[in-house]
């Protein structure tokens, strides 16, 4: 179900080329705030990041869509378990090997609690949510790769400012590839339950404030 406010081409078109304003914006900012607050860079990356996203749904999304894509999915196994698997990857592989950086810095943990909370909703709702839908009139395969493609590209331009680690071809092949899965499951299971567990799992395990902060830059970047 599309809603109203998306039947206009204008306003489609408007989503569409959303995040290459935001992305474009925000980059400008905090390059500028980097050089006199790189301590806090990730603090105003986040709440301008976020901040837009939430105007975006706030302004094109209703209640009753936003109920709609949170609905029971429907169930498909096969997805639900490649949802898990992806969320669960990065717990495995830098959370728990790297479990020294959270009892070394307890608050710094405590703020990736807090992203993983907050983070996925947004994000979720934004590029799997109200993106896919503003692309109704392409193939869908080709919503996908554009949502995946700036998603990722997304995380270079902002992150990266401060963060080594978000600068990593490595990185962002391994979020267009959790993007494009995430896009498929809303899709196969008409719902974005299953990508926002796996998002705040995956949000969870990568020691994201650590990596902001450069206190944790995995070794093959």
């Amino acid at each position: 179900m599309i809603f109203i406010l998306l039947n206009s081409k204008s306003n489609r078109l408007f989503v569409l080329i959303s995040p290459l304003l935001i992305i474009a914006l925000i980059h400008i900012i905090v390059t500028f705030s980097n050089s006199y607050f790189p301590k806090y860079s990730w603090v105003i990356t986040a709440l301008l990041y976020w901040g837009l996203l939430g105007m975006m749904i706030s302004k094109f999304v209703s209640i009753s869509i936003i109920k709609d894509w949170l609905k029971k999915p429907r169930f498909r196994k096969k997805w639900l378990i490649i949802g898990i698997l992806v969320g669960i990857f990065p717990i495995a592989g830098i959370l728990i090997p790297n479990y020294t950086l959270i009892i070394e810095y307890p608050t710094i943990a405590v703020f990736v609690l807090l992203f993983a909370l907050i983070n996925p909703w947004l994000e979720q709702g934004y590029w799997r949510g109200l993106l896919l839908d503003a692309g109704k009139d392409f193939p869908t395969w080709l919503i996908i790769l554009y949502s995946s493609l700036l998603f990722s590209l997304s995380h270079f331009f902002l992150w990266g400012i401060f963060s080594i680690g978000n600068r990593s071809l490595q990185l962002l092949i391994v979020l267009f590839v959790m993007s494009i899965v995430w896009s498929i499951i809303r899709f196969k299971t008409n719902s974005l339950r299953w990508p926002l567990y796996s998002h705040f799992l995956v949000d969870l395990g990568n020691l994201s404030v650590f990596v902001f902060l450069n206190l944790y830059v995995p070794p093959s970047m």
